[in-house]
Protein backbone atom coordinates (compact mmCIF):
# COMPACT_ATOMS: atom_id res chain seq x y z
CA UNK A 1 0.00 0.00 0.00
CA UNK A 2 1.37 3.31 -0.89
CA UNK A 3 2.21 5.67 1.49
CA UNK A 4 3.80 9.23 1.14
CA UNK A 5 3.30 12.63 -0.65
CA UNK A 6 0.33 12.99 -3.23
CA UNK A 7 -0.41 15.99 -5.30
CA UNK A 8 -3.07 16.74 -8.23
CA UNK A 9 -4.37 19.57 -10.62
CA UNK A 10 -7.07 20.09 -12.42
CA UNK A 11 -8.82 22.41 -14.81
CA UNK A 12 -12.72 22.57 -14.58
CA UNK A 13 -15.60 24.01 -16.14
CA UNK A 14 -18.24 25.40 -13.13
CA UNK A 15 -21.68 25.40 -14.22
CA UNK A 16 -24.12 27.62 -11.58
CA UNK A 17 -27.29 25.99 -10.54
CA UNK A 18 -30.50 28.37 -10.24
CA UNK A 19 -28.59 31.01 -11.91
CA UNK A 20 -30.16 32.72 -15.15
CA UNK A 21 -27.72 31.07 -18.17
CA UNK A 22 -27.96 34.20 -20.35
CA UNK A 23 -26.26 36.47 -17.45
CA UNK A 24 -24.14 33.62 -15.58
CA UNK A 25 -21.79 31.56 -18.22
CA UNK A 26 -20.02 28.37 -17.67
CA UNK A 27 -16.04 29.39 -16.84
CA UNK A 28 -13.15 28.34 -15.50
CA UNK A 29 -11.80 26.43 -12.45
CA UNK A 30 -8.24 25.40 -11.68
CA UNK A 31 -7.07 24.18 -8.57
CA UNK A 32 -4.22 22.67 -6.94
CA UNK A 33 -4.33 19.93 -4.20
CA UNK A 34 -1.57 18.75 -1.63
CA UNK A 35 -1.57 16.16 1.11
CA UNK A 36 0.02 13.10 2.75
CA UNK A 37 -1.36 9.94 1.57
CA UNK A 38 -1.73 6.65 4.00
CA UNK A 39 -3.98 4.36 1.75
CA UNK A 40 -7.04 4.33 2.08
CA UNK A 41 -7.27 8.07 2.89
CA UNK A 42 -5.06 11.55 2.04
CA UNK A 43 -5.31 14.40 4.14
CA UNK A 44 -4.36 18.07 2.60
CA UNK A 45 -4.35 21.40 1.36
CA UNK A 46 -6.56 22.36 -1.90
CA UNK A 47 -6.29 26.19 -3.20
CA UNK A 48 -7.28 27.36 -6.88
CA UNK A 49 -8.83 30.08 -8.74
CA UNK A 50 -12.60 30.32 -10.31
CA UNK A 51 -13.52 32.90 -13.11
CA UNK A 52 -17.33 33.05 -14.39
CA UNK A 53 -18.32 35.42 -17.19
CA UNK A 54 -21.28 37.41 -15.92
CA UNK A 55 -22.99 39.03 -19.26
CA UNK A 56 -24.08 42.14 -17.37
CA UNK A 57 -25.98 43.34 -20.46
CA UNK A 58 -28.43 40.20 -20.17
CA UNK A 59 -29.42 41.04 -16.63
CA UNK A 60 -33.62 41.27 -17.23
CA UNK A 61 -35.07 45.08 -16.74
CA UNK A 62 -31.97 46.53 -17.89
CA UNK A 63 -32.50 49.45 -20.44
CA UNK A 64 -30.51 48.27 -24.24
CA UNK A 65 -27.50 50.81 -24.51
CA UNK A 66 -27.19 51.13 -20.68
CA UNK A 67 -23.20 50.68 -21.12
CA UNK A 68 -22.76 47.35 -19.04
CA UNK A 69 -20.43 44.98 -20.63
CA UNK A 70 -19.38 41.36 -19.59
CA UNK A 71 -17.27 40.76 -16.93
CA UNK A 72 -15.34 37.85 -14.56
CA UNK A 73 -16.80 37.18 -11.50
CA UNK A 74 -13.77 35.58 -9.03
CA UNK A 75 -13.25 33.24 -6.86
CA UNK A 76 -9.79 32.55 -5.00
CA UNK A 77 -10.10 29.54 -2.49
CA UNK A 78 -8.25 27.73 -0.04
CA UNK A 79 -9.44 24.57 1.79
CA UNK A 80 -8.24 21.62 3.96
CA UNK A 81 -9.67 18.45 2.06
CA UNK A 82 -9.95 14.65 3.60
CA UNK A 83 -10.19 12.37 0.16
CA UNK A 84 -11.51 8.20 0.59
CA UNK A 85 -9.76 6.41 -2.03
CA UNK A 86 -9.92 2.89 -2.76
CA UNK A 87 -6.18 1.71 -4.02
CA UNK A 88 -5.88 -1.36 -5.53
CA UNK A 89 -3.71 -3.03 -7.94
CA UNK A 90 -5.39 -2.07 -11.31
CA UNK A 91 -5.01 1.18 -13.19
CA UNK A 92 -8.53 2.39 -11.69
CA UNK A 93 -8.13 4.37 -8.05
CA UNK A 94 -11.91 5.91 -7.08
CA UNK A 95 -12.00 8.43 -4.71
CA UNK A 96 -14.49 10.63 -3.02
CA UNK A 97 -13.65 14.06 -1.04
CA UNK A 98 -14.65 16.89 0.68
CA UNK A 99 -13.50 19.79 1.64
CA UNK A 100 -14.41 23.41 3.87
CA UNK A 101 -13.15 26.23 1.77
CA UNK A 102 -12.73 29.79 2.28
CA UNK A 103 -13.65 31.88 -0.54
CA UNK A 104 -12.57 34.74 -1.65
CA UNK A 105 -15.16 36.54 -4.47
CA UNK A 106 -14.73 39.83 -6.78
CA UNK A 107 -16.83 41.46 -9.23
CA UNK A 108 -15.16 45.08 -10.51
CA UNK A 109 -15.47 45.93 -6.97
CA UNK A 110 -12.43 48.47 -6.70
CA UNK A 111 -11.36 50.84 -3.83
CA UNK A 112 -8.78 53.42 -3.50
CA UNK A 113 -5.80 52.55 -0.79
CA UNK A 114 -3.91 55.75 0.03
CA UNK A 115 -0.24 55.52 1.27
CA UNK A 116 1.68 58.19 2.49
CA UNK A 117 3.14 59.62 -0.99
CA UNK A 118 0.62 58.23 -3.20
CA UNK A 119 -3.09 56.43 -3.52
CA UNK A 120 -3.77 53.79 -6.07
CA UNK A 121 -7.10 50.94 -6.84
CA UNK A 122 -7.10 47.73 -5.09
CA UNK A 123 -9.02 44.82 -6.36
CA UNK A 124 -11.96 44.24 -2.95
CA UNK A 125 -12.54 40.54 -2.68
CA UNK A 126 -15.35 39.59 -0.03
CA UNK A 127 -15.36 36.51 1.92
CA UNK A 128 -17.93 33.71 2.48
CA UNK A 129 -17.58 30.14 3.72
CA UNK A 130 -18.58 27.27 1.71
CA UNK A 131 -17.39 23.40 1.32
CA UNK A 132 -17.44 20.95 -1.92
CA UNK A 133 -18.05 17.38 -2.47
CA UNK A 134 -15.89 15.42 -5.05
CA UNK A 135 -16.11 12.26 -6.84
CA UNK A 136 -13.49 10.80 -9.07
CA UNK A 137 -11.24 8.57 -10.38
CA UNK A 138 -7.17 8.54 -10.94
CA UNK A 139 -6.48 6.28 -13.95
CA UNK A 140 -2.81 5.05 -13.93
CA UNK A 141 -0.57 6.05 -16.88
CA UNK A 142 2.93 5.14 -15.77
CA UNK A 143 4.24 4.58 -12.57
CA UNK A 144 3.16 7.11 -9.87
CA UNK A 145 1.18 9.50 -12.24
CA UNK A 146 -2.40 9.26 -12.91
CA UNK A 147 -4.97 11.48 -15.26
CA UNK A 148 -7.60 12.77 -12.54
CA UNK A 149 -11.32 12.53 -13.76
CA UNK A 150 -14.38 13.99 -11.76
CA UNK A 151 -17.12 15.79 -10.65
CA UNK A 152 -17.12 18.74 -7.59
CA UNK A 153 -20.38 19.96 -5.80
CA UNK A 154 -19.59 23.48 -4.70
CA UNK A 155 -21.67 25.61 -2.11
CA UNK A 156 -20.67 29.07 -1.22
CA UNK A 157 -22.88 30.30 1.65
CA UNK A 158 -23.98 33.79 2.62
CA UNK A 159 -21.40 35.96 3.94
CA UNK A 160 -20.19 39.27 2.73
CA UNK A 161 -20.72 38.57 -1.03
CA UNK A 162 -23.88 36.39 -1.45
CA UNK A 163 -27.21 36.84 0.19
CA UNK A 164 -28.12 33.89 0.13
CA UNK A 165 -26.37 30.13 -0.66
CA UNK A 166 -25.11 29.58 -4.15
CA UNK A 167 -24.13 26.25 -5.73
CA UNK A 168 -22.54 25.16 -8.59
CA UNK A 169 -21.29 21.75 -9.81
CA UNK A 170 -17.77 21.47 -11.90
CA UNK A 171 -16.55 18.88 -13.64
CA UNK A 172 -12.88 18.38 -14.06
CA UNK A 173 -9.85 16.60 -15.73
CA UNK A 174 -6.19 16.53 -14.46
CA UNK A 175 -3.11 14.82 -13.34
CA UNK A 176 -2.28 13.26 -9.81
CA UNK A 177 1.09 12.16 -8.76
CA UNK A 178 1.54 9.86 -5.58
Amino acid sequence: MHRGYQGAFSLGVPIWLDANRDVVRPGADLMGFGGWDIGYAVFGLSAGAMWTPINFYNIPGVPAGSGYQRSPMTRLYFAPEVRVQVPNNSPIMPYLGVTFDANWWRVKETDIVCGVYYCTRRAIFRFTPGMTAKVGVALKVSHGAYIDLGVKYSLSGSGNFFYRREQWITPYVGMLFR
